[in-house]
């Protein structure tokens, strides 16, 4: 038996444990064991204690980083994570490997959790990166711009790394760990398994890689009630610090639609402020499963869990993306027919635009062509994959 650690260090959302929880529990039914070091804890005792998993706060960057300008790529996004302050990096990668010695663990699964992939070189430990597209950029020098459709400028993306890797070669060198060659081993480091289908990646030119499929938590969530009044079922996941959430909302209620929304923590006031005959909102999370099902339409902001269990149910989906990230995987959704991407500059616009959407015929049948090409396609096989990955760590090298 093996004792793996399942680590989240950098993201938000529900998306990272609902990849690492099932792998985690197919591990735990083949004899292992697994603790879990994990950036949020608030979710942690309803995501996690059910499981009877154990967990841990992850070392964090806490401090603000001044002045910088938004980032062009990944090493620019390290940047604000301690990546510019070789002692601070230090402090933190010491604490990762305080932690590490501490629990005993005998392998390493990483979810975009670079800090922890530095601490850990030189350890000796089996290591394993199970991303999504964004994480884990195509390899190249300079690595891609984070915004792949736009030109951006080599030298500065170049400079950027090299101060990155000089930040975490000067942090290495102190833990007497072998130094990076580049940025790809601070975001990666070991072999990659994407929990994602190559539409769906982020980056639309990857040259190959261990697709494995999306891993999403089907069957948890309280049972879904639509709303009486409208024949077209439309499924809202939306995030309480969106900037343009009671516009949305307001739109959501002028849908000649039964409305379902999950909005986690959202205040009573904007819950009574929007509640209609044709509009239910829900702080819980929803059964996923009896949405994708019962829905027809599903509004998100481009989280790729979510995004993909609706289009491999034949759901096409409006995508109202957050940052940048999420922008990304918009573009890609988007580029198969089964999207619409709608900014939140364009607030004002929301009634006009979702009305357009719904109305779209053409968004239905694209995403029931993809549901179609993957209609074979089963999540407990992915972790199943994933889990046999895992194991192949222990095999003596």
């Amino acid at each position: 038996m093996a004792r793996f650690a399942f680590i989240w260090e950098l993201g938000g959302a529900y998306g990272h444990l609902g990849r690492m929880i099932p792998v985690a529990r197919e591990l735990r039914r083949r004899g292992h064991e697994a603790v879990f070091i994990i950036r949020e804890l608030v979710e942690a005792e309803r995501l996690l204690g059910p499981h009877g998993f154990s967990w841990f706060q992850a070392p964090l960057w806490i401090g603000r980083v001044m002045k910088l300008p938004d980032p062009l790529s990944h090493a620019e996004l390290l940047m604000q994570f301690g990546f510019l302050d070789p002692p601070a990096l230090l402090s933190i990668c010491r604490a990762w490997r305080n932690l590490l010695g501490l629990l005993k663990v005998d392998a390493l699964v990483f979810d975009y959790s670079p800090t922890a992939v530095l601490a850990s070189r030189g350890l000796g430990l089996p290591q394993l990166n199970l991303a999504n597209g964004f994480q884990v950029p195509p390899a190249a020098r300079p690595l891609p711009p984070l915004r792949w459709w736009q030109k951006a400028p080599a030298a500065r993306l170049l400079d950027s790394e090299q101060q990155v890797m000089h930040v975490a070669n000067q942090v290495l060198y102190e833990l007497g760990a072998p130094p990076v060659e580049s940025v790809l081993d601070i975001l990666s480091g070991s072999p990659d398994v994407f929990a994602t289908l190559p539409e769906l990646d982020h980056y639309p030119d990857r040259a190959g890689g261990d697709f494995v499929g999306p891993i999403f938590d089907l069957g948890r969530g309280e049972a879904v009630r639509w709303p009486a009044k409208g024949a077209l079922k439309v499924f809202a996941y939306l995030k309480p610090d969106y900037g343009a959430l009671e516009p949305l909302l307001a739109a959501l209620r002028q849908l000649d639609a039964s409305v379902l929304v999950h909005v986690p923590g959202v205040s009573r006031r904007t819950v009574e402020s929007f509640s209609a005959d044709n509009l239910a909102i829900s702080r819980q999370p929803l059964d996923i499963e009896q949405v994708r099902r019962g829905c027809d339409l599903a509004v998100l902001h481009a989280g790729i869990s979510t995004v993909a269990a609706m289009l491999l149910a034949g759901k096409p989906v409006l995508l109202f993306p957050q940052q940048l990230e999420q922008t990304m995987f918009a573009r890609s959704v988007e580029a198969l027919g089964a999207a619409v991407v709608i900014p939140e500059a364009a607030a004002g616009q929301f009634p006009r635009l979702l009305k357009r959407a719904v109305a779209d015929a053409s968004l239905a049948d694209k995403a029931r062509q993809f549901a179609a090409k993957y209609e074979g396609y089963e999540q407990a096989q992915a972790i199943r994959a994933v889990a046999d990955r895992c194991e192949a760590l222990l095999v003596p090298r």
